[in-house]
Parts: structure tokens; sequence; C-alpha cells
């Protein structure tokens, strides 16, 4: 899993799940100065529950930092993770997003 920055925007390259989340600088996310922050899935596959998880933490870390975070091209795969697991709330999903 890579994922990859530019300006305020952000993008999941490959899977998202316990195999590919293993490195701790994968948990270290880059600073951004802008007030919004764009996480893009297209790319992102194969997730899991810890990609769910990592995905929560990211969220975390930028809405402690006072930033609006949307999220888009979510895979169903994700949508019905988090709802399985009572956490689909925690997500900012954008609505104009394809599911």
């Amino acid at each position: 899993m890579k994922l990859v920055h530019k300006k305020n925007q952000l993008s999941v390259v490959g899977a998202l799940d316990r195999f590919q989340l293993v490195r701790k600088e994968q948990f270290v996310f880059p600073n951004i100065n802008e007030d919004e922050v764009f996480l893009d899935l297209v790319k992102a596959k194969n997730v899991d529950t810890a990609g769910l998880a990592w995905l929560l933490k990211l969220v975390s870390y930028y809405q402690s930092q006072k930033k609006v975070i949307a999220i888009s091209n979510v895979p169903e795969q994700l949508i019905a993770l988090a709802q399985l697991s009572n956490v689909l709330a925690l997500l900012p999903i954008n609505e104009s997003a394809e599911v």
C-alpha cells in the first residue's frame, strides 16, 4: 500500500490489508497546510479490518488537526466492513462519491 500525497489530495494505491500495513511509516501521515483534506480510494484494493482501522486512524489524525476530511470512491468492501463494525458514521464519506 502506498499513500500518494499532492497538496491537500491523498490517494491510496494498493491493498489496505494486514499484509500491506506492516511498516511504521505507513502510520505517519503527511502534513497538509490547507483546511481540507481529500482522500481518494479509487485505487484501493483488498480492504480488511486492518485497512479500516488504518483509515479511521488517518481520519482521526486530520480531524485532530482541525482539518475537514472527505473520502471519495469508497470500495463496497470497505462500506460493508464499516457497517459490520458499526463505524460507518465515523467515516466522512463524500456523498457524491461513487460506491
